[in-house]
């Protein structure tokens, strides 16, 4: 019976790491960078790789021929140029892609922000009005799915800054500056990606 469970919990994993793999975008190398203001206004940009886990999944494996490798390039660049926040969409190789996406809004007109797209949730500002809250969160894949994703050949490393002027009410940044360039009630939180395992980064932001 235990080996039978223990069959049983790794074919689960892999069906949910395949459901995962058949569809995400995944940031290889980056740079991401938030300026958020306590009246809600924000700004938020991301400039890196990311690959098309798929994409590169069959190319690694031959599923995917070099022949046909041009036809799916332009079918995932015309997929992220979809989005009107993408000026950069460059085809780097091996299904990998140089992007620089930037947003800016008033997050309690829009409530919702995300890179790339909600069902591809990267990383999103979210505000819960009943608590009066604005919640920064990255990526939520399971130990098992980052785990399969290394196995591939693939990782992943990057920085991750907050300047704001609103109240945080708690993070788990591994720095904080204060930032006067911006103002003298502005600080800068700093999430430091050195590869895949890295915790994904969270924050509260209390606006009243």
């Amino acid at each position: 019976m235990a080996g039978f469970m223990k069959s049983l919990r790794s074919l689960v994993i892999s069906v949910v790491f395949g459901l995962f793999l058949s569809s995400c975008y995944m940031p290889l190398r980056f740079d991401a960078e938030i300026e958020f203001y306590r009246d809600g206004r924000y700004s938020m940009i991301f400039d890196g790789y990311v690959a098309k886990v798929p994409f590169y999944d069959g190319l690694r494996t031959g599923k995917i021929k070099a022949a046909d490798e041009a036809e799916q390039v332009e079918i995932y660049r015309a997929d992220l140029s979809n989005d009107p926040a993408m000026s950069e969409v460059r085809y780097f190789k091996q299904g990998i892609y140089k992007v620089h996406w930037e947003r800016k809004g008033d997050i309690l007109r829009s409530k919702f922000v995300t890179f790339i797209r909600r069902n591809e949730n990267m990383l999103s500002l979210r505000y819960v009005k009943s608590k009066g809250t604005v919640q920064l969160a990255g990526a939520n894949a399971t130990r098992e799915q980052r785990q399969q994703l290394r196995d591939i050949g693939l990782d992943m490393i990057g920085e991750i800054r907050v300047i704001t002027d609103a109240k945080v009410a708690g993070h788990t940044a591994t720095e904080v500056r204060d930032w006067p360039e911006k103002g003298p009630d502005f600080q800068m939180y700093i999430w430091k990606i050195p590869n895949i395992f890295t915790p994904s980064p969270n924050m509260v932001i209390q606006l009243h």
